[in-house]
């Protein structure tokens, strides 16, 4: 039992974002992060802790603000953008916000900002995209129009550990969205996910096994708390560990 569920919540690809962003470095490219979700699971949030990380590993970040729905969305992101550049004391890590307002195109706004990080030299984009229900379908459509046009290196979803299935069927509908509204050949899926309030529900780590499970897509990070370096990779051990426990 404890090597199967070490087998599902193994990473079957590399989680080496490092690598793979030195290799669009290598190939002249900004490396782009698009992160996904339903509304309120704090993916602002988490795309600012990503950012943190980012900066300590002295990489050059563009933040795209493609939530043009919520109202403060913006915003929030000029605060994070603000207090991130307040944190940086020293090294050559650099963020900007790329922002175009509300009611505009979110897929134009991010490949606007693509094209300016590819012009002015910075390494990562990270695309705020506005929080959705899965069983939305216009919002759905305009999600996947985003991924389609944009086609980001990953597609990140950041969902609560705490909703359990819920979050499941976020994920699977998600998923099945980009899948039939991308108008693509091959279409896109999400690549990976972010489970937040991780610290907060020692009884709920199935959650993680059965996302991990249904998507064959890898955890690269859990939230463990709201400050910016409360973003940890997940212990695979302490996850079945937890489990066996019941």
């Amino acid at each position: 039992m404890e090597a199967a569920l070490k087998r599902i919540l193994t990473p079957k690809t590399s989680l080496d974002m490092l690598r793979d962003i030195e290799q669009a470095r290598s190939e002249k490219r900004p490396y782009s992060i698009c992160f996904i979700g339903v509304n309120g699971v704090g993916k602002s949030t988490n795309l600012s802790k990503v950012c943190f990380w980012l900066l300590q590993n002295n990489y050059k970040i563009l933040i795209a603000a493609c939530d043009t729905f919520r109202s403060g969305a913006v915003e929030q992101l000029r605060v994070h953008a603000r207090n991130l550049r307040a944190l940086q004391t020293s090294g050559e890590g650099q963020v900007e916000l790329f922002e175009r307002g509300y009611g505009k195109d979110s897929a134009g706004i991010a490949k606007d900002a693509i094209g300016y990080a590819a012009m002015h030299h910075f390494d990562v984009v990270l695309i705020d995209t506005a929080g959705r229900m899965q069983d939305n379908e216009p919002l759905m459509r305009a999600l996947s129009k985003l991924v389609s046009v944009n086609q980001p290196d990953k597609i990140i979803f950041v969902g609560e550990a705490l909703v359990g299935n819920e979050a499941v069927d976020q994920l699977t509908k998600f998923n099945q969205a980009l899948k039939d509204f991308s108008g693509l050949q091959n279409p896109r899926h999400i690549d990976g996910m972010i489970l937040t309030k991780f610290d907060t529900i020692d009884d709920k780590v199935g959650a993680a096994l059965s996302m991990t499970y249904i998507t064959g897509q890898p955890i690269y990070f859990v939230g463990t708390g709201q400050t910016y370096t409360d973003l940890k990779n997940l212990k695979v051990s302490h996850v079945v560990h937890s489990l066996l426990k019941k």
